[in-house]
């Protein structure tokens, strides 16, 4: 991953798919709820537990390398009748050399339009956006997005399964070759971010999680269920 004093044009991986090829390290199964299959062993976790850390670890990345900034500042909600504090992603001036097909690749130019529509670039507006549609299970569409962008750089093995002749499903396997990266490939940058972040910054990260649960809240297909 990018660490202080390095290029994330060094790294095979980004922080957000360190987190997705080592995720029983940053979510655990849930009795209730969806479950994902992780790429590198045969369990499975936590959907919204490993897609809340991907984003986390993304978001966090792009800000340490400059390309922007997490600022909590307050806007008028409820029609102008009251102030809430919410977070933005302000555009830096770098833009990191971030993997292709990558998550944090595509965080600084999405914040940028929509700062220029409007001053749209709350955190919450830049996942929308970067999710694309809306889906019953957005947790595991934004796991999927970071499956296909390691897809698209041969990190992963893309298996297509066809269903009672009529859907193809999609699995992604990790490659021998992607096995040995992700062995040399600390995590305590990884931890150390995400903790220090918590620790020093607790209002930013408490902002920063529920701007991403919002985004995925948004972007959950809603059903009429007839009674």
């Amino acid at each position: 991953m990018a660490t202080p004093g390095s290029s994330p044009a060094q790294n095979p991986f980004t922080p957000s798919e360190l987190v997705l090829l080592n995720g029983d390290q940053f979510a655990t199964p849930v009795r209730f709820g969806n479950n994902v299959s992780l790429v590198h062993t045969e369990g499975k976790v936590s959907a919204e537990q490993l897609g809340q850390a991907i984003l986390t670890a993304a978001i966090l990345s792009a800000e340490q390398a400059g390309d922007l900034r997490l600022e909590a500042r307050q806007k008028r909600a409820m029609m102008g009748l009251r102030k809430v504090t919410t977070l933005y992603a302000v555009p830096g001036r770098n833009a990191s050399p971030w993997p292709e097909g990558s998550l944090e690749r595509q965080l600084g130019p999405l914040a940028q339009r929509l700062l220029t529509d409007k001053g749209q670039n709350e955190v919450s507006n830049v996942i929308y956006a970067w999710l694309g549609q809306d889906s019953a299970v957005p947790w595991t569409v934004a796991i999927d997005h970071v499956k296909q962008g390691l897809a698209t750089r041969g990190l992963l093995e893309t298996v297509e399964e066809k269903k009672l002749k009529l859907f193809t499903s999609k699995s992604y396997l990790v490659t021998d070759r992607t096995a040995a990266l992700v062995a040399k490939q600390p995590l305590a940058a990884v931890h150390d971010l995400l903790a220090t972040m918590q620790r020093d910054r607790p209002e930013v990260w408490q902002l920063l999680t529920n701007q991403i649960r919002d985004a995925v809240r948004r972007r959950t297909e809603k059903t009429d269920v007839d009674f």
